[in-house]
């Protein structure tokens, strides 16, 4: 096995799991990375509840990526860095598109 120095997004597919624990579990692991890295999260819904949830604890300091949806799955990637005020302002802009949205997740 060859190593190219490239990280590997850490996927958590939290389908099944109680949503109780689905953001701990999530946030758990966004703490951990790095500035550059990334985690996919795998959900059974679209995760307009957790986006939200991101922007007030760590606006500014991640990005956010919709990855193409399955038929059973949505997916997202979330990169951590440093702090950054544009992403702020595309997280405050996102919020305000997904106001429209329905969901009590």
């Amino acid at each position: 096995m060859t190593d190219t120095g490239l990280a590997q997004d850490l996927e958590l597919d939290v389908r099944g799991m109680p949503c109780v624990n689905r953001r701990a579990i999530i946030f758990g692991n966004f703490a951990k990375l790095a500035d550059g890295e990334s985690l996919i999260v795998i959900n059974d819904h679209e995760p307009v509840g957790l986006r939200g949830h991101f922007e007030d604890v760590a606006s500014g300091y991640y990005s956010w990526e919709p990855l193409p949806r399955t038929s059973d799955a949505f997916r997202v990637r979330i990169t951590r860095s440093a702090y950054d005020p544009e992403l702020a302002r595309q997280g405050t802009a996102a919020l305000a598109a997904l106001e429209r949205h329905a969901c009590d997740h």
